[in-house]
């Protein structure tokens, strides 16, 4: 349910803030006072077109913001998990901003969304029922999720089950018609695919064989120079004249040292530093000779390994960044080839499934229609007693069920006819219905759907158009019932049902300093009387006015409604 809508900078509205209780309330006020203002708001506030009229003459930008209580619907929490949303203590703040620049920022507990993803959460919250926009049920498509919405948790997983068997069946005819595609094409993938293969399989890669060639053929490009280096480097190591190379040199040095180590610890740990240099000297002498007499230049293996590296940089270039990659490249091609060379086995086998997949949706989706035409018959009944309360009580009320191509949802689309006098035919609700009769039909939908519906609130604008008397005393009495189980937040010019309400709240117009602005004041009784005369006789209402509308409060306080 909503608490809190706070509006700032929004059509006529400076700053407005409206607290709603939990049960029935209602907005009330005078024509052109603003009431159509705060249902455009709250609707923007749920993800609603946004338009750059709605910002306040004089400003910048516009600012809605809700704070709601989360309802116990499984739907709503397993989309806030989907989206990484969570709310502190079961709250929801939901925030709205339009600029005049273009910019359009919507967030929930203060992080950003899409307004896709927005608009998924407030379609959750709630649902607004206008008299001229009742969207529901001038989309036939919606008039099944009623129905369904009717059945009992088995229904729903039937229906659930139908879905999933349908998805399973598109998955296999999806793959089956991949395998199916003409002959000429497969051949050109087989042949393609073969080349690939062979081409990666006859280049005989072994592992790490990139960084040998690129180093071989470094060593060969530059055999003359390292050669010439080496032999320099290994003469002044060892080989040089006799007496001076760096050997010779190290080991007088040390037999200096051993002499007058004894003299001094200090002597003896210099002795025992520099005695390893000799081992170390010599090593590095003989690594450099082994080298050298290993190192040959040939002109025709470097050639071969210059080809040989080229060779599989390109096969790099075309596969992977690496041999590592191209050898995988190469294993998921040989799978795919198989896949191919094998696909007609695989079409007999997937055709198998496919009927398989097909009969079983099948009996689900017979059975799902069974369950639908028992059901429809039971909601005409629950409607047509609800709109003979709602002084309609000469109107029939079918459920049609057209029959179509096999959906996820099962063999059938729903759709809800209508003969609002005695003689005149069916026809769909959609085509026919005018905006009274909608809004008391869906006002019937939601009385008998209310305990099962997630909505945590239902909002309903002038859904009293086109009545009066008794009929506006049965359409106070359903909303008053809905509201047991949900939030109800009602636009109305009608005192009778306002006068059932839990909390009246009224618009007020003002101008101050030349700008017009609105207000909104929660009604205390006696003012509750008041405006409930203004109602029931216009601005000047007589004594008598003002008694039946006392006395019609009474009778709500008496009743005891909630």
């Amino acid at each position: 349910m909503i608490e809190y809508l706070s509006i700032k900078n929004f059509a006529l509205v400076e700053e407005l803030n409206i607290h709603f209780s939990a049960g029935f309330n209602i907005l009330t006020g005078e024509t052109g006072a603003g009431k159509s203002t705060i249902i455009d708001a709250l609707s923007l506030l749920l993800g609603g077109r946004a338009q750059a009229e709605y910002i306040r003459s004089g400003t910048d930008k516009a600012v809605v913001e809700g704070v709601f209580t989360l309802p116990q619907d499984k739907a709503v929490r397993t989309l806030l998990q989907e989206l990484e949303l969570e709310g502190e203590d079961n709250v929801l703040i939901l925030s709205r901003e339009l600029a005049l620049n273009g910019r359009n920022i919507c967030r929930i507990n203060g992080r950003m969304l899409t307004l896709g993803q927005y608009r998924l959460i407030g379609l959750a919250l709630v649902d607004i029922h206008g008299q001229h926009d009742h969207q529901a049920l001038l989309q036939a498509e919606k008039h099944r999720q009623f129905l369904d919405q009717f059945g009992s948790a088995e229904h729903l997983q039937l229906l659930d089950e139908v879905r999933m068997l349908y998805e399973r069946c598109q998955m296999t005819k999806k793959e089956l018609e991949a395998l199916t595609a003409s002959e000429q094409e497969r051949l050109q993938k087989i042949d393609f695919l073969t080349y690939q293969s062979e081409e990666i399989k006859q280049a005989q890669i072994r592992k790490g064989e990139l960084e040998e060639l690129t180093r071989e053929v470094n060593v060969l490009a530059n055999a003359s120079k390292i050669s010439e280096n080496l032999g320099q480097v290994h003469e002044r190591l060892f080989g040089g004249e006799r007496g001076h190379s760096a050997y010779d040199l190290t080991g007088k040095a040390l037999v200096g040292l051993q002499e007058i180590k004894h003299l001094d610890p200090a002597l003896e740990k210099l002795a025992e530093q520099l005695e390893p240099a000799l081992y170390i000297l010599e090593d590095s002498a003989l690594q450099i000779r082994d080298y050298l007499e290993g190192l040959e230049y040939s002109p025709q293996k470097l050639e071969e390994s210059e080809k040989r590296l080229h060779f599989l940089q390109d096969l790099c270039k075309k596969y992977g960044g690496d041999l590592e990659a191209v050898l995988a490249y190469g294993d998921t091609v040989a799978q795919e080839l198989e896949k191919w060379l094998g696909s007609e086995e695989r079409e007999e086998e997937l055709a198998r499934r496919y009927q398989q997949e097909t009969a079983a949706y099948q009996l689900k989706a017979e059975l799902l229609s069974e369950r639908r035409q028992a059901l429809g018959q039971q909601l005409e009944a629950a409607v047509m007693r609800q709109l003979v309360d709602l002084a309609m009580p000469n109107v029939r009320f079918t459920v049609h069920f057209l029959p179509q191509q096999p959906a996820s949802y099962g063999l059938e689309q729903v759709e809800f006819f209508i003969s609002p006098n005695p003689g005149e035919p069916l026809l769909p609700v959609v085509k026919i219905a005018s905006g009274g009769e909608l809004s008391r039909i869906m006002l019937a939908l939601k009385t008998i759907l209310a305990k099962s519906d997630g909505i945590g609130t239902l909002v309903f604008d002038e859904i009293d158009a086109g009545i009066g008397g008794k009929a506006a005393q049965k359409v106070a009495e359903k909303l008053a019932e809905i509201s047991l189980s949900q939030q109800v937040i009602c636009v109305t010019h009608a005192p009778l049902i306002a006068a059932v309400a839990d909390t009246h709240l009224v618009l007020l117009k003002e101008v101050t300093n030349g700008r017009t602005s609105i207000r909104v004041q929660e009604l205390r009784e006696q003012e509750r009387i008041e405006e409930l005369a203004r109602m029931l006789g216009g601005e000047n209402p007589t004594a008598d006015l003002k008694n039946y509308a006392q006395k019609i409060l009474q009778e709500k306080n008496g009743k005891g409604n909630k």
